[in-house]
C-alpha cells in the first residue's frame, strides 16, 4: 500500500519538534540541520516518523495524516449493494422470457382471435418475476466495525515493520 503524503504544515511541526529536542540538549547542532533537512525534503509520513524514532515526546502530529479507509465494495449488478442468487436469477429469466415470448404470442392472439386480455396476462406475468427475482437477492454482506478496527490494527503495525 502506497505511503500517505504529508503536507507542509506536518512537516513544520516536525521542524518546530526537533528544535524543542535541540534546545533540550538531546541534539547536537550537526544532527538536528540533518533531521531538519530530512524532514523538510519528507514525503511521507513514515519518513517523518523515522526521524523520531530514538527521541522521546515532543512529537509531531500526524494524525491529519492517516490512511484512508479501504473503498467499500458495491455489487455494480444492483445498486443497493445487494447480490444475486440463483432464485433471483430464474426468477429474472422468466421475467425476460415472458416479455421476449409472450408479448410476441400475445400480439399474434390478439390479431387472429381478439384476445386481448393476453397483454394483461404477459405483463403480469413479467411483473411479478421481476419483483420476487428482487426479492430473492441477498443483501450485499457489510464488514462488521470489529473486522474494520482490525484491518486498521493490521495496517498500522504493517506500516510500522516496514
Amino acid at each position: 500500500m502506497a505511503e500517505i503524503r504529508v503536507s507542509s504544515a506536518e512537516r513544520d511541526d516536525a521542524i518546530a519538534a526537533l528544535g524543542v529536542h535541540l534546545s533540550s540538549g538531546r541534539l547536537s547542532s550537526e544532527e538536528h540541520e540533518r533531521r531538519q533537512r530530512q524532514a523538510t525534503e519528507a514525503l511521507t509520513r513514515a519518513e517523518l516518523e523515522t526521524l523520531f524514532d530514538d527521541l522521546p515526546a515532543p512529537h509531531p502530529d500526524l494524525t491529519a495524516a492517516i490512511t484512508p479507509r479501504r473503498p467499500t465494495m458495491v455489487n455494480p449488478e444492483w445498486p443497493g449493494g445487494r447480490t444475486g442468487t440463483r432464485a433471483s436469477r430464474v426468477m429474472d429469466v422468466i421475467g425476460v422470457l415472458s416479455l421476449l415470448v409472450g408479448l410476441p404470442v400475445a400480439i399474434v392472439m390478439t390479431a387472429v382471435s381478439g384476445a386481448w386480455w393476453m397483454f394483461v396476462v404477459v405483463l403480469g406475468v413479467a411483473a411479478v418475476a421481476m419483483v420476487l427475482g428482487v426479492a430473492f437477492m441477498a443483501p450485499a454482506a457489510a464488514p462488521s466495525p470489529a473486522d474494520d478496527r482490525e484491518e486498521r490494527v493490521a495496517d498500522d503495525s504493517a506500516e510500522k515493520d516496514g
